[in-house]
């Protein structure tokens, strides 16, 4: 214990981005279960929003690993209680702004993609009710393309209070269009058979 305590207090070099809290803070969560199976047990926990944090409960061990900003807390008997465990990048490599993938992906006409990414709302739609219903917006990422992003709310919860200038990060799949492009799949397969997608808004996961 005394090892593990020490690990997650080194120092390394501070994170470089204030984007993608959810998809590093997955991709630590993961690295944790792998290399800390003991402390953070089974693998694959759903991670949810709790009092501001980015959450994974384990409760073979009673254990919970989160994330608020870019700073990493654990939480258990264990750990005596709460303990702040440095940064994300401490322990990752943190996921590449995704916006030149996405301008390359435009740019190709390429579709069927999985992304991620992080943009403002510049409009809101009204829903898409043909078939399954999906709420619809338009973001702008930094680098000035427009996405539209159309969620399923048939199969995950509405975006609650959606408002103009409102961040939101996603993580989904990509259409090309000639505006900048389309993201769906931001939600769960309750088959199974496609790779989950969510939405953060506000500290809410939207999956």
């Amino acid at each position: 214990m005394r090892n593990f305590t020490l690990l997650l207090l080194i120092l390394v070099p501070a994170i470089s981005s204030a984007e993608n809290f959810l998809i590093n803070s997955n991709k630590l969560f993961d690295f944790a279960e792998n290399a800390y199976p003991r402390y953070f047990s089974p693998a694959g926990i759903t991670t949810i929003t709790l009092d501001g944090y980015l959450v994974r409960y384990y409760p073979n061990s009673g254990n919970y690993i989160g994330t608020k900003g870019e700073e990493v807390y654990v939480y258990g008997n264990v750990f005596n209680g709460l303990l702040r465990a440095g940064v994300i990048s401490d322990y990752i490599e943190l996921e590449a702004d995704s916006d030149e993938l996405l301008a390359q992906l435009f740019a190709n006409g390429k579709s069927n993609v999985q992304v991620y990414g992080t943009g403002v709302v510049i409009s809101i739609l009204s829903d898409d009710l043909d078939g399954s219903r999906h709420q619809r917006f338009i973001i702008e990422l930094k680098s000035k393309q427009t996405l539209l992003i159309t969620h399923n709310i048939d199969l995950a919860p509405r975006i609650f209070a959606l408002s103009l200038n409102d961040k939101i990060e996603f993580f989904g799949e990509y259409e090309w269009n000639n505006k900048g492009g389309v993201i769906h799949w931001t939600h769960h397969d309750p088959d199974g058979a496609h790779v989950n997608g969510w939405i953060l808004h506000n500290n809410v996961i939207y999956q």
